[in-house]
């Protein structure tokens, strides 16, 4: 079932040189997925948000939520709770009355709020601060107090701005496994913006991936990493980033240098054309018989990995970075090769092109 639908949605806000468009909308999210929209800063993660908690005007189109329209209905009466980056909190409220705040607006008698408020807390493990104020507790307990509060609306839907941003990064990753763990236990749809890729593959069933020119992906995890649809969708994600070659498409295969040549055929109207090939920093191995040769010029220690820099010999103003590369020291030359199938090719207007059968 279609919990949310935007159809043909557009949104300008501000005039003049201050305006901003948010390139036409058209998508559905399902009952129960959790969605992570990502992308750089300015290309209007936090504004769909708030298009779709009524904090914003649409220019046209339409919102349904569990199909039901609400472009034209005010924030309260969409059924969606909003988690902030900053909180929220009202800082003269303990956390029970934070958490149970909703409740009292709907006149929900006390005993029963206060039942409810205690077993949000205990799932949320702030059950022990009920007492406190928003200025006595942590960064991690103050976005658990927030999540608490919008659980209690027993929205149909949950929108997360950004809320693990002030974290720092051990506890950033806690509060991403609780998260998660909590969406699956709850099953409300969830909507949850972020700027770090990572999380966004950990966290999300499917990744709306936006750009300056509107919606360019919506997949899985797993789907945008290994089949991105062009190259800014192939570059946002993965780290240490994407590796960059130009090459140019033979009878016999993808010709990087005189002497690397990869197997790979694809469309005949390639044929004798330069492309642009991406390659993984973990997708290379070492073969001195059939690489492509490059120099070692620095070598960064990451705990148990390690981020090899190197210079194509034919190339040395190209950076590329492996992962995996073991026993090399800084000044070598070693040859690397790698699988037809791990080769992301993308043609003169970025677009990713799938080899074809011989």
């Amino acid at each position: 079932m279609t919990a949310i639908s935007l159809q043909g949605v557009n949104v300008k806000l501000g005039t003049g040189n201050d305006s901003f468009r948010l390139p036409q909308l058209d998508l559905d999210i399902y009952q129960g997925e959790f969605i992570a929209v990502v992308g750089p800063s300015g290309v209007g993660k936090s504004t769909l948000l708030r298009v779709l908690a009524g904090l914003e005007p649409i220019e046209s189109g339409k919102i349904l939520i569990d199909e039901n329209r609400v472009d034209g209905l005010p924030s309260a009466d969409r059924n969606i709770a909003m988690v902030f980056q900053n909180y929220a909190l009202y800082p003269h409220m303990t956390v029970a009355q934070n958490i149970g705040f909703s409740q009292k607006l709907k006149g929900i008698a006390r005993k029963t709020s206060h039942r409810k408020v205690l077993d949000v807390a205990r799932r949320l493990k702030v059950d022990n601060l009920l007492h406190s104020l928003p200025e006595q507790l942590s960064g991690g307990q103050k976005q658990r107090v927030a999540i608490g509060r919008a659980m209690m609306c027993e929205p149909s839907v949950f929108l997360f701005d950004e809320p693990f941003s002030n974290l720092d990064p051990a506890l950033r990753a806690h509060m991403r496994l609780e998260l998660k763990a909590l969406h699956q236990s709850l099953g409300t749809t969830s909507i949850f913006v972020t700027h770090d890729q990572q999380e966004s593959m950990a966290l999300a069933d499917r990744i709306i991936l936006l750009s300056p020119r509107g919606i360019e992906q919506i997949d899985t995890p797993k789907n945008i990493f290994t089949r991105p649809v062009n190259l800014y969708a192939a570059q946002f994600f993965g780290e240490p980033q994407l590796n960059l070659f130009d090459a140019r498409v033979t009878s016999t295969g993808l010709q990087f240098s005189p002497n690397y040549t990869v197997p790979w055929h694809g469309p005949k109207a390639l044929l004798d054309t330069q492309v642009t090939v991406g390659i993984r920093p973990r997708a290379f191995k070492s073969d001195e018989k059939n690489g492509l040769a490059m120099e070692v010029t620095l070598i960064e220690y990451l705990g148990d990995e390690r981020y090899v820099h190197l210079h194509p010999i034919d190339d040395g103003s190209q950076n590329i970075v492996v992962v995996g590369l073991d026993q090399v020291s800084v000044g070598q030359v070693v040859c690397l090769s790698v699988a037809p199938h791990k080769l992301l090719v993308f043609d003169h207007s970025q677009r990713r092109i799938d080899g074809v059968s011989q």
